[in-house]
């Protein structure tokens, strides 16, 4: 409605149409201030197309990124699903570490499991567990500078299920039990930071999650690879970047966990029903929920930074469409209105090949104009998507340059076609239409 009111109005005014009756009769192409408004209209389309597509650029680079992050363990053909367990039938951690080993026998024994194992806090499972620690022997932090940490309890076939090599040392046996003195496997992150140039196995780490009074210290068994435990780039503790401490599940022992069964080969939810049978003869009352895959959740967490890049996408493919049309149209337009000039050049002994450059040349002072406000405006673009973008500058090169020659061949397309007309006027018809 807009589109329409503007001209409507224009051609119902008298000194519009007498004007327009003038201007055509002393054979101009059209009124300058129109003239003046289409191109910068077209300016306009150009300038916001390159705007959205160097924006989609910049998100489908972030997400290529995000996707191919380093995650430190391998999701593939991983099941997982949530237990949890009611306190009012699990009231010790003895019966809570009973059913655990149980569970994880049982399904361990299954047709087609590789391992299986329990843990809490782990990749992708929307939990989060992080608390203070410190180093047994060294001087105290001052207030507020303790370093934290991410908390993980597993049980000792986790690092098999999640295909993580052991950097040093061992992972969780049977041994590590209720009773006995804590182990503690930490990830590279830490050894780095805390053990730099010194073997940390041995090591030892205040106990800060025990009930006791003056618990002994943490044993460091083992190192693993640091590993990426929610969307990379999102608002959320991956920005902390803390390093990761690993519990054996049997010294604390946890009502609430998520099962990780790593299958041979297949689906790996095609094992769900053999799974709640081995749970259901364990305990007729338990039930899982929240049954997925690991590569599920890992690309559920990159749900909104695809919806991001597919809405710039398209909006991107809208205004790269409208700006095409609307160059399309003015070039075709001012073509039309200048027939009687090219005519003439033609006479005067202008070749086809100067007319083509002419009409090419109006053409890419337009598109050149967009291009350069468009780029003043995607950078500010940039900058606003910054804390939705991941591994990426505002000002990346790549998405910039690829807009721009994406644009840049469009436009030309859109002004080709008028220009080949024009240079195919027939000097004699041109005169004499006027």
């Amino acid at each position: 409605m807009l589109v329409g009111v503007w001209p409507a109005l224009r051609v119902s005014r008298t000194a519009s149409l007498t004007l327009s009756l003038h201007e055509g009769g002393r054979g101009t192409s059209d009124g300058a201030q129109r003239q003046r408004i289409r191109s910068g209209l077209v300016v306009a389309q150009v300038a916001l197309a390159l705007l959205l597509l160097a924006g989609a650029g910049l998100t489908l680079k972030s997400f290529h990124n995000a996707q191919n992050a380093r995650l430190g363990f391998k999701p593939e053909n991983i099941l997982v699903a949530d237990v949890l367990l009611p306190k009012a039938r699990y009231d010790t951690d003895e019966k809570v570490a009973r059913f655990n080993d149980q569970l994880v026998e049982r399904i361990r024994a299954l047709p087609g499991v590789e391992a299986a194992a329990l843990g809490l806090n782990i990749p992708f499972d929307d939990n989060e567990w992080d608390s203070s620690f410190h180093l047994t022997g060294t001087p105290p932090y001052p207030p507020g500078e303790r370093p934290e940490a991410e908390i993980n309890v597993v049980t000792p076939d986790y690092f098999r299920v999640m295909g993580m090599p052991l950097l040093r040392g061992r992972a969780f046996t049977a041994d590590d039990r209720a009773n006995q003195r804590r182990s503690v496997i930490i990830d590279e992150t830490l050894a780095q930071k805390y053990f730099h140039g010194k073997d940390p196995i041995g090591q030892q780490i205040d106990d800060n999650q025990s009930d006791e009074k003056n618990p002994p210290p943490l044993t460091i068994v083992g190192v693993v690879p640091r590993t990426r435990n929610e969307a990379p780039g999102e608002d959320n503790v991956e920005q902390y970047h803390w390093v990761q401490m690993t519990f054996a599940a049997d010294q604390i022992p946890t009502r609430s966990n998520m099962l990780l069964v790593r299958v041979k080969s297949g689906d790996p939810l095609a094992l769900v029903p053999a799974i709640k049978r081995e749970l259901q003869a364990l305990d007729p009352d338990q039930a899982f929920a929240g049954i997925s895959t690991m590569e599920n959740n890992i690309a559920k967490s990159l749900g909104s930074r695809r919806m991001m890049m597919s809405l710039l996408a398209a909006f991107a493919a809208i205004a790269l469409l409208l700006a095409s049309v609307g160059l399309y149209g003015v070039m075709g337009l001012t073509v039309t209105q200048r027939t009687r000039e090219l005519g003439i050049r033609f006479a005067l002994g202008a070749s086809r090949g100067d007319v083509l450059r002419l009409v090419l040349g109006q053409g890419a002072v337009l598109v050149g104009l967009g291009l350069a406000a468009g780029s003043l405006g995607a950078f500010v673009t940039g900058r606003a998507l910054r804390s939705v973008l991941y591994d990426v500058g505002s000002l990346d090169i790549a998405p910039m340059a690829g807009a721009m020659l994406a644009l840049s061949l469009v436009a030309f397309v859109a002004c080709l076609l008028p220009a080949r007309r024009a240079s195919l006027v027939d000097p004699i018809e041109a005169l004499r239409m006027e």
